[in-house]
């Protein structure tokens, strides 16, 4: 077993950091002994600042089981996380560059219109907006689905992973070409590019003007998977920020990913030493 900063945000904002990406993380811990820890293990990479410390609830916890004989499994605990909404992100936070919106289903007070605001708040601004939900734990239902691909007229960049693109569009397990059914199905949705996240295969893009696009991930001896997804979203959002164009953002990501899952997890992040400089 081994204990680390986690959640898809502080994963995330973590490469975010080892990029050199000015990056603000929000969201919340508890006032007790974990949320303590956690805000002592990102202070050195300038990420603490707008963590909000609520009292009322435990900070929230996912044990993540991994194992080669079947899929990885997680059990999350909310805790604060349940009652963390809109209200406490700092209104400046949304004029940004860009805005990734992640882990939809651990924070419900930020889901549907709240979602929706933000996202249309940032693009307003003149932000590009990335989503990645991660996956629904009550499998998305027919609702869940309808929910989550109308907001997708509010993202630039979606971000799935081959499991939940199948499941938000319905398409067969089996079926021969169904990630790329379902990726195109979401594209319609969404009239922006699809980045369907396909693991030690690398992952399939689709955009306006029928563009598809694909990158193979490079052949490495994975140490730990998890939080692969959110190392590829920010290689992706820092690739794009430089200027690189869509293919080579998509190399670059699944090579920045790759990167990072074949450390040892008590190595997983690493960034120059925090200069109090970083937004």
């Amino acid at each position: 077993m081994t204990f680390r900063v986690g959640g898809a945000g502080a994963n995330a904002a973590l490469a975010f950091v080892e990029t050199g990406m000015p990056v603000r993380l929000m969201g919340c811990v508890g006032s007790d002994q974990l949320g303590r820890w956690m805000r002592e293990q990102i202070v050195a990479a300038g990420l603490t600042d707008e963590l909000a410390v609520l009292g009322d609830a435990p900070t929230g916890l996912t044990v993540a089981l991994e194992s080669a004989e079947r899929d990885r499994t997680f059990l999350t605990y909310l805790g604060v996380n349940a009652g963390w909404g809109p209200e406490l992100i700092a209104p400046d936070a949304l004029l940004c560059d860009n805005l990734l919106l992640c882990d939809y289903f651990v924070a419900p007070a930020l889901q549907g219109e709240a979602a929706r605001g933000l996202l249309e708040t940032a693009r307003a601004a003149g932000g590009r907006t990335f989503f990645d939900t991660a996956w629904d734990p009550g499998g998305f239902t027919a609702a869940t689905s309808s929910q989550v691909r109308a907001l997708l007229r509010s993202v630039d960049v979606f971000l799935p992973n081959e499991a939940e693109a199948r499941a938000l569009t319905g398409t067969d397990a089996d079926a021969v070409n169904g990630t790329r059914d379902a990726a195109r199905a979401l594209q319609a949705d969404s009239g922006g590019w699809v980045v369907v996240k396909l693991g030690a295969r690398g992952c399939l893009a689709v955009g306006p003007g029928d563009a598809e696009l694909a990158a193979a991930a490079p052949v490495i001896v994975a140490a730990d998977t998890t939080g692969a997804g959110d190392a590829f979203n920010a290689g992706l959002v820092h690739a794009l920020s430089e200027g690189a164009d869509w293919p080579q953002a998509l190399e670059a990501a699944t090579r920045f990913a790759s990167t990072i899952i074949a450390r040892p997890p008590g190595e997983r992040h690493r960034w120059r030493q925090f200069d109090g400089s970083r937004g």
